[in-house]
């Protein structure tokens, strides 16, 4: 009786560990490989649309970079950090030695970083719908306090604001190029500076179709 007492309690032990090495694998590899953290690089380009920004400055480029996260199967969460190198227009007039720092402001190219927490939807046909808002940082290359104080509306110094955008893009080569229309925004001051441009972006991991 104690033999066949001992041979339970082991043939139970050895059923119990053998059911734990079954179910832990079965929890990974039921993780849904479809989710991961999509990764997204590329660069921009872009216009003013504001005529108070196209009187002075014209082409921008710039690098972005946005992390998301699936919380449906087609919805994204994330991030973006971008940057962008606005440039003055060609043959603007010579700015005489003795002007303020805001009139040679006016004539210098200058930089907009910006973090945005970020929504996109994946559509059908690859098609993606986005959009997304944070705070934006200019600096001037004449001095990084003016920021867009250049511009009469924001009637100052203006290094900070808040930066927003929407997108509309597709997914191109089996989901890994994304080519996107985006209209975004600089606000401070109850005043906003639009632009209007293309992202081009590369995704390192979000599934082929």
């Amino acid at each position: 009786m104690k033999q066949i007492l001992l041979l339970y309690i082991g043939l139970s032990f050895l059923f119990t560990q053998q059911i734990k090495a079954q179910v832990k694998p079965e929890k990974i590899t039921n993780q849904d490989p479809n989710n991961p953290t999509i990764i997204e690089v590329g660069f921009n380009v872009s216009l003013p649309v504001h005529i108070e920004m196209y009187r002075s400055h014209r082409l921008a480029i710039g690098a972005n970079l946005r992390i998301a996260e699936k919380i449906t199967s087609t919805t994204e969460f994330g991030f973006r950090v971008e940057y962008d190198y606005r440039f003055t227009k060609k043959n603007h007039p010579e700015v005489p030695p003795d002007s303020t720092i805001k009139e040679r402001a006016l004539y210098r190219n200058f930089s907009l970083f910006s973090i945005k927490p970020n929504i996109q939807f994946n559509l059908n046909s690859n098609w993606s719908l986005g959009a997304e808002s944070g705070i934006g940082y200019a600096r001037s290359d004449e001095d990084p306090n003016i920021g867009l104080g250049f511009v009469s509306e924001f009637n100052g110094p203006t290094p900070f604001g808040w930066c927003s955008g929407i997108y509309v893009g597709k997914y191109l080569v089996k989901n890994k190029l994304n080519i996107s229309l985006c209209l975004t925004n600089f606000v401070a001051h109850g005043h906003a500076e639009n632009t209007l441009g293309l992202k081009f972006n590369y995704c390192f991991n979000k599934k082929g179709s």
